[in-house]
């Protein structure tokens, strides 16, 4: 996956936040709430999954929209994941 795919990505996710809320989020909530989101997704694809499996009737296109979704959002989180955890790293090999 591109970079600029990804940069659009977190873009378009921060672009949710309403920039009138008058109360300031932190870093913490905004991880939170973005696993929460992450996690809603990927509950709907399974269930999209399951109903394909019962042979409901559904949209193929759907289906693979939502499945390609949830995998930009899950690789999104886990690169986020992996520079925090980078970052971490960093600030404990620094010598006080």
């Amino acid at each position: 996956m591109k970079t600029n795919q990804i940069g659009n990505l977190i873009n378009l996710k921060l672009s949710n936040i309403s920039p009138q809320k008058k109360e300031k989020l932190s870093f913490k909530d905004l991880l939170l709430n973005k696993l929460k989101e992450v996690d809603k997704s990927q509950k709907k694809a399974t269930q999209i999954l399951e109903a394909l499996a019962k042979e409901k009737d559904m949209d193929l296109t759907d289906v693979v929209l939502t499945i390609s979704k949830v995998e930009i959002e899950l690789r999104l989180l886990l690169k986020i994941r992996n520079k925090i955890i980078d970052a971490y790293q960093e600030i404990m090999r620094m010598q006080i």
